[in-house]
């Protein structure tokens, strides 16, 4: 009876969650988020086409795909004025619809902040919407179901590594049938969560679900049966480009973790204690969140600990930036972002009880990952305006 009435407490509160949101709107800043993939790309290939001067040189990478016939990577790279130095890499869309906004970042970075710095011995390089299918299409996964930040290692050992939490829970995770928000489960979905939870714990709940997982392929977080084709196609360009460079940085731009309007610094866990040094040199007086931290989780296939291979030799310093959305630090704010995660895949994979169910379901789902508020638009900005110039004079410094 008591575990019944705290279930039952614990879910009233998730299900009765609401508030506004006050703060700032910069409508200049507002005009860098676009709505549609080939806005976003149209943009940044005109913003690097317009640095000429600056010395920026574009190119693209083509992804192949069985439903699209115009997708691709783009690329934006700035020359270090003088050689040996270091070099930044700037990625976005790893995860596609997290790309809105993270393009905005890209774009306003080149077009506000880049030209101010000083690039005598550093090197940019702008890497535009890792995964253009979910960036065309507000997935957050490949045309193969596949997430792509758990998709990425030298070797195809990776996808026979057993995520044995995952199968515990699979049920949660990936129910069958239509999709429908308004369902009687799907309204109760925060007290079976909450179930689960005194059950197995919220961090053993959260390394489950979140790790990555290599056995069911229309399930959610599925790292894939074997590498997209962005692995073969990037690696090769990216070393191409590091080669002239002594220590390389990535920021890895994503949205959705954490509360909301704030940039998390989330990198995968850290064991090379001269990679943590220089991290913790360069974010100094910020909170760095590793992987493998209380509360927090790791994930297998990681493309920032894949690129520390990539550039093994090198002086490496990998960053995650997560620009939270819906407070899913917080237990209530946990379960409204999986159940959505549930509720779009369980969509795709068996359709939708009605057409309204799928536009509430997507609109959910944008609003995770891209929030229409432009309090927490300009927010991201205003956040960026004031990180990255003091990030890349602490990595110039190092």
């Amino acid at each position: 009876m008591r575990n019944q009435a705290i279930v039952l407490a614990l879910a009233g509160l998730v299900l009765g969650s609401c508030g506004g949101e006050k703060g700032p709107v910069d409508q200049a800043k507002l005009a860098y988020y676009k709505e549609t993939y080939e806005a976003n790309r149209d943009d940044f290939k005109q913003i690097c086409a317009g640095m000429k001067q600056d010395g920026a040189q574009a190119s693209a990478l083509s992804i192949p795909s069985a439903t699209e016939k115009d997708l691709t990577i783009d690329l934006c790279y700035f020359p270090a004025k003088t050689p040996g130095g270091k070099l930044l890499i700037m990625t976005s869309g790893v995860h596609g619809i997290e790309a809105y906004a993270s393009s905005a970042v890209q774009r306003f970075f080149m077009d506000r902040l880049l030209p101010k710095l000083d690039r005598t011995s550093l090197g940019i390089l702008i890497v535009h919407g890792v995964n253009p299918y979910g960036f065309k299409h507000a997935r957050r996964v490949t045309e193969n179901n596949v997430d792509l930040n758990r998709n990425f290692d030298e070797t195809p050992e990776l996808f026979r590594t057993k995520n044995e939490g995952y199968t515990k829970i699979n049920s949660l995770l990936n129910p069958k049938g239509k999709a429908n928000p308004e369902s009687l489960g799907d309204r109760f979905f925060p007290v079976r969560a909450i179930y689960n939870i005194l059950i197995y714990s919220i961090g053993a709940l959260r390394q489950a679900a979140l790790q990555g997982q290599y056995e069911y392929p229309e399930g959610i977080y599925f790292g894939g049966s074997g590498f997209e084709p962005q692995k073969d196609i990037l690696t090769p360009r990216l070393r191409q480009f590091a080669d002239a460079y002594r220590t390389v940085m990535l920021i890895d731009i994503h949205t959705g973790y954490g509360a909301r309007g704030k940039l998390h610094f989330f990198p995968n866990a850290i064991k090379d204690p001269a990679i943590r040094k220089r991290i913790e040199t360069i974010y100094a007086g910020y909170q760095v969140d590793y992987g493998d931290t209380k509360d927090f989780y790791t994930t297998t296939g990681d493309f920032s600990e894949y690129l520390g291979k990539v550039f093994a030799g090198k002086e490496y310093v990998p960053m995650v930036f997560e620009f939270g959305t819906l407070d899913s630090q917080t237990t209530s704010g946990s379960i409204k972002s999986i159940h959505n995660m549930i509720l779009e895949n369980q969509g795709n994979r068996y359709g939708y009880q009605s057409d309204e169910n799928m536009n509430e379901v997507k609109r959910r789902f944008r609003e995770h990952f891209y929030p229409s508020s432009p309090v927490w638009r300009t927010q991201v900005l205003n956040i960026s305006e004031e990180v990255f110039p003091l990030v890349l004079q602490r990595f110039s410094a190092l």
